[in-house]
């Protein structure tokens, strides 16, 4: 996939459900996806200025490496321009999710009021629209056409059941969007992370070795980093997986079952893996 092509981030995702009233089951399950699906949200954004960053400081740390022309730097400054730009692309589309979940969730309160649910479908309308990002697929709404017959009907009110049956397969059209996103990041990530621990295993492992010089600490740490899985693919694979379980979270949802208690620990621990990896890159 060419380098234009990626949104690093990407990318981008949502999840909510309401129910009739605050006290019962129904509206307590309904509110916990809206609140995770912000949650979510956020933990996403995050991941695309993580994977954005790495992106450049890679790019920054590879263009005195190559042919030193104009057309060079040109080229490697407008990719990474183009980059940026469809991260800002996704990180709008999220935060249209945000809003959708925060309508859903004083929907799934009871605040079934005709300007919520105007809201509400305004929002769907506008999720509906993906960020067409080049080099990525936009999600096959066959996929999640059937999502719809998924709601149960006899475990939300009326005007929620509607509603879900309405934006169904835009939530998971935006699931899916998400994790396509993420796949990509991190065959993109991969390929370049593959690229510099081969540059860096030749010139701070394998050279030193060889020239049977004294092997100092700095050596004992490169040799282990070449083992080591990249942090930031680790972190990627995470993500993703937390993007798999959201969509079952949304059937789940559709179906007035599950418990948003389980994953919301899982978006913790992931803004917890990236404040991590932020602090030990700041301070190498």
């Amino acid at each position: 996939m060419p380098l234009k092509c990626l949104q690093n981030l990407a990318v981008a995702v949502l999840v909510s459900t309401t129910a009739a009233c605050s006290t019962s089951p129904v509206s307590s399950t309904a509110q916990q996806v809206a609140e995770g699906g912000q949650q979510y949200v956020s933990t996403l954004k995050k991941v695309n200025v993580l994977a954005l960053d790495h992106s450049l400081e890679f790019t920054a740390d590879l263009l005195p490496n190559l042919q030193r022309t104009q057309s060079t730097l040109e080229e490697q400054t407008q990719t990474m321009r183009e980059r940026a730009q469809a991260v800002s692309l996704v990180n709008a589309y999220l935060d249209l999710q945000a809003q959708y979940f925060a309508q859903l969730q004083a929907l799934a309160k009871g605040d079934q009021t005709a300007a919520t649910q105007k809201n509400v479908k305004a929002l769907a309308d506008a999720l509906g629209v993906v960020p067409n990002l080049p080099g990525l697929a936009a999600p096959i709404k066959n996929s999640v056409a059937s999502l719809a017959g998924h709601v149960a009907t006899a475990a939300h009110n009326r005007e929620v059941a509607l509603v879900l049956q309405r934006d169904a397969s835009v939530v998971g059209q935006a699931l899916l969007f998400n994790q396509q996103v993420l796949d990509e990041q991190i065959q993109w990530m991969t390929f370049r992370e593959q690229l510099a621990r081969e540059v860096a295993y030749r010139d701070n492992v394998e050279k030193p070795y060889l020239a049977e010089k004294k092997l100092g600490e700095a050596w004992k740490k490169a040799w282990m980093s070449s083992i080591k899985p990249p942090p930031n693919i680790a972190l990627l694979e995470e993500a993703r997986q937390a993007s798999l379980r959201m969509q079952q979270a949304w059937l789940d949802v559709l179906r007035g079952q599950g418990n948003m208690n389980q994953l919301s620990g899982v978006f913790t621990e992931l803004q917890a893996s990236i404040q991590t990896l932020q602090t030990r890159q700041a301070n190498p």
